[in-house]
């Protein structure tokens, strides 16, 4: 995705020109680029001394000491004023540019760890100023006014610090502007028009607290030749603006993160330069109308997490040259437009979360650049489309909760390219030929059948890939048999789900070899016997190395119900999920293993609704990471361990109907639990359930010589 800008600084006669890449963008983003770009235009340091050794003029050399005085330490490089090592020639500083008469025309320091504020009036006195970069720092404090009556200065880009208070508006007269970057500071108030900086090619205010109106109105009449506009990350509100169209050059428009409501206005669709639209997660209506095939030039539509409703319009055929549309989270309604297929350069395609309805219906062999398509949480009906891997550079696909029907096609079977892939939530059958189909794609790594194969059948036994597989989730599908052992041989497994199907058996010890399993769900089967030893020692819930080397993804969507009383989480990266081991609402009998205490990167263990029995093992307290601990609906007896109370990070803790005793112990995250995380321990007492009264029990029910214990008072 480019862009190419055009820019010519006064008293030079070089053009320069740039390509963007919108896929990798931080800090001031385009304009930053631009900025540092633009730097070039200026003589360097070497070339002006060849010109000119006119030494530094002492009115600059004066506002230099001022700005240097502001900061908590000297800029490194500069001397330190006072010093014998104090040099008048500031020509010569690190950062600065000198004009052939000596007069300070740049002052580029831009990420080099300032601190401090910058004085008033200091740099305004550099009369002569045409670049000031002082961004990627740490400079507090307000925004000079001095440094907006620098009528020459052409470039002010001062992002990505911790400059605070309003702008001062009354007092702005850059009529030379031609890039204004504030972006990234704690600004706020309203957004600062420049007045009679008619040649303003870039403003970029993103991510302060401007809010109010956008007068774009007074923005783009003032600056018509603006090509980068962006207001991202502010508190900006009213109506979607008309006024946007008097910027005819505007290249990029930004808008996302604020609360702008309204529908788009019509101007807005005779931007015929215009390549980059973002204005997601703010709270449009409306629709999409068919002008929207005007924006010919269009790279990037991100009109996401808004309320935009009725059909997307089928004009894409105009808008060729679209590589990313992302309208995920609105209220759209209709089917796919089926001229999206004229745009073979389309990259992303994310339609998530809306009412669109019918089959998928695009020509996906003409689609031969998508790498992303997310269509899930829809009402898409009818099979899978057997052309899909035509899109031969697709790696990410999320078809989940629609109501697709049929079986995995055959032709999945050549998806080499294909690294994610979710169709929870559907009607599809033949969990068997779905796994054979898919078991030998080279580089997938997550694959999601959830709810889905839910007419009794079988999980397969005869598996043999998945090679590179890293989260498997088959949970919620009635399947029926044993855990498999095909899956001893996923080595490179870090989230396994099988919960909420029929399976019996025992566990299989091997689930605790895997070097890099850190989410293991089998809950809400059927499976017996003790809780396998080889549990706890799995390597990623002692060592807890699970996010590392993690495969890069574009917001592909994980979903995970631990059991019906909570609602489902979502998750965008595998690193995400807690670590967990969760066994509940199974058959399980026997003790609670001592050494689950040694798994000391755990967040979340689950052992709830089983037929455990015995103590609750005070070597648990050696889970020092733990979030949560639900021990609840088993046989256990005897006291809680006082030694619970260490675990700092318990934020849930539930023993709730079991057979223990005692007093409930005092202190540490203890005190936060509610009643109903005891009840159903008639011979517990304590805060949370019933006062303690200290007793005598006799011999003969003790089994000892006689012992005082706590119990509850009648």
């Amino acid at each position: 995705m480019l862009v190419i800008i055009s820019y010519q600084l006064e008293e030079e006669e070089e053009v320069n020109t740039f390509d963007r890449d919108m896929g990798s963008r931080g800090g001031g983003g385009a304009v930053t680029v631009l900025v540092a770009l633009l730097l070039v235009l200026l003589r360097s340091k070497n070339v002006a001394a060849a010109q000119s050794p006119a030494r530094c003029r002492p009115s600059d050399l004066a506002a230099l000491r001022g700005f240097s005085a502001g900061l908590d330490a000297a800029v490194d490089g500069w001397p330190v004023f006072g010093s014998n090592a104090w040099s008048d020639d500031c020509c010569v500083w690190p950062g600065v540019d000198c004009g052939g008469a000596g007069k300070v025309v740049g002052l580029v320091l831009f990420n080099r760890t300032l601190r401090g504020e910058i004085a008033e009036p200091s740099l305004a006195g550099l009369a002569a100023l045409r670049v000031l970069n002082l961004s990627s720092n740490a400079l507090r404090g307000a925004l000079p006014a001095g440094l907006l009556r620098l009528r020459g200065l052409q470039v002010l880009d001062v992002s990505v610090n911790a400059l605070e208070g309003a702008v001062a508006i009354g007092v702005i007269d850059l009529p030379a502007m031609r890039v204004f970057n504030v972006s990234y500071n704690a600004l706020n108030g309203s957004l600062p028009v420049l007045t009679g900086a008619g040649s303003l090619m870039a403003y970029d205010v993103s991510g302060n607290y401007f809010e109010g109106l956008v007068d774009a109105d007074a923005l783009c009449g003032e600056s018509p030749e603006l090509q980068i506009l962006q207001l991202s990350m502010n508190r900006l509100s009213g109506d979607f603006p008309a006024g946007f169209g008097q910027c005819r050059s505007l290249v990029e428009l930004s808008l996302d993160s604020n609360a702008i409501a309204g529908t788009l206005t019509d101007d807005l669709f005779g931007l015929t330069s215009l390549q980059y639209l973002s204005l997601h997660s703010n709270s449009l209506s409306g629709g999409l109308p068919p002008s929207l095939r005007n924006l010919t030039s269009l790279v990037r539509l991100d009109v996401s997490f808004n309320g935009i409703s009725g059909e997307l319009p089928d004009v894409f055929d105009a808008i060729a040259g679209l590589q990313e549309v992302s309208a995920q989270s609105n209220l759209l309604t209709g089917g796919l437009p089926a001229t999206l297929s004229r745009c073979s350069r389309l990259r992303v395609l994310n339609l998530r979360n809306n009412s669109l309805a019918g089959g998928i219906g695009l020509d996906f062999r003409a689609l031969e650049s998508l790498v992303f398509l997310d269509l899930g949480i829809n009402r898409f009906t009818g099979p899978i489309p057997a052309s899909l891997p035509e899109s031969r550079a697709m790696t990410s696909l999320n078809l989940g909760r629609n109501s697709l029907t049929g079986e995995i096609p055959e032709s999945f079977a050549s998806f080499s390219s294909l690294s994610f892939l979710s169709i929870t939530g559907n009607n599809f059958s033949n969990v068997s030929s779905a796994l054979r189909i898919l078991q030998g794609l080279p580089i997938l790594t997550s694959l999601v059948l959830t709810k889905n194969f839910r007419a009794g059948e079988s999980m397969p036994s005869d598996i043999t890939g998945f090679a590179n597989i890293e989260v498997l989730v088959i949970a919620n599908c009635e399947l029926h048999g044993t855990i498999p052992a095909w899956l001893a041989g996923l080595r490179k497994l870090k989230v396994l789900d099988l919960s909420w199907n029929r399976l019996s058996g025992p566990i299989p010890p091997w689930l605790g070899e895997f070097d890099r399993l850190f989410y293991l769900d089998i809950s809400n089967n059927s499976l017996q016997g003790e809780i396998p030893g080889r549990l706890t020692q799995m390597p990623a819930l002692i060592a807890g190395s699970h996010g590392n080397n993690e495969a890069p993804v574009h917001d592909f969507p994980f979903f995970i119900r631990p059991n019906s009383s909570t609602s489902g989480r979502q998750y965008n990266k595998v690193s995400q999920f807690p670590p967990s081991l969760v066994l509940a609402h199974n058959n399980l009998t026997g003790g609670i293993p001592p050494a689950l205490g040694a798994l000391s990167r755990v967040h979340v263990v689950d052992l709830s609704w089983n037929e455990l029995s015995g103590p609750i093992p005070m070597e648990l307290s050696g889970m020092s990471s733990i979030e949560s601990l639900d021990m609840s609906h088993n046989a256990l007896s005897g006291a809680i361990p006082a030694s619970l109370t260490r675990l700092s990070f318990l934020s849930h803790f539930d023993v709730a109907n079991n057979n223990l005793s005692g007093e409930i112990p005092v202190g540490g995250q203890f005190s936060t639990f509610s009643h109903g995380d005891f009840e159903g321990n008639p011979f517990l007492c304590g805060i949370q359930v019933a006062r303690c009264a200290r007793t005598d029990v006799p011999q003969a029910v003790d089994g000892g010589g006689g012992r005082q214990v706590y119990q509850p008072m009648a």
